[in-house]
């Protein structure tokens, strides 16, 4: 399903529907399916296909445009925008709280852990935001604790406060409105 569209920035997301536990390999294939679903609606009628890149980030194949990939136990997302654009997307859902605040130390800055590691919520978008930005930079050298936070995750569209620098470029940072509330969307978008 469409979930946002503005400045030639689309975002897409489908469920993943709860898997019957100890069968092997069925998060993976159940996975699979959501982000065919996800390019299928995105490109309709272009047969177009997701591949990989040899650093594991996916790109098209029959159809133009730059993409991004997320999943979680709940959900997938993929954003979409025009070829040169720079995007990235994570999602996340779950009770993850004790795993965050235990690599907190290894995403977050001394700087950022008094502030963003204050409560569940802010750990969960301290760790979607760096997900989403470490995507949009394209630089595999990028370690999470570098990168900025903003001063505020506003939902939709981002504005001057939700602007980060990582590496002398700008994005911006935005909260989607996620079709499951249980679902925390954050979008970094090359400005």
């Amino acid at each position: 399903m469409l979930i946002y569209d503005q400045d030639s920035i689309r975002l897409y997301a489908t469920e993943i529907p709860p898997l019957p536990e100890g069968i092997p390999g069925a998060r993976s294939v159940a996975e699979k399916a959501a982000v065919k679903r996800l390019v299928r609606e995105a490109f309709p009628g272009t047969g177009a296909r997701m591949a990989h890149r040899e650093s594991g980030a996916p790109y098209l194949e029959g159809a133009e445009g730059i993409v991004s990939i997320s999943h979680c136990r709940r959900m997938a997302v993929m954003a979409v925008g025009p070829e040169g654009t720079r995007i990235g997307v994570d999602c996340e859902s779950g009770n993850r709280a004790g795993q965050l605040r235990r690599v907190a130390p290894r995403f977050l800055s001394k700087e950022q852990q008094g502030v963003w590691s204050a409560s569940e919520a802010m750990l969960f978008w301290a760790w979607t935001i760096k997900e989403a930005a470490y995507k949009a930079a394209l630089d595999p050298s990028l370690r999470l604790s570098e990168i900025p936070l903003p001063a505020e995750i506003p939902l939709g569209r981002g504005t001057k406060d939700s602007e980060i620098s990582i590496g002398g470029r700008g994005y911006r940072v935005f909260q989607a409105d996620s079709p499951d509330p249980a679902v925390i969307i954050m979008v970094v978008l090359g400005v």
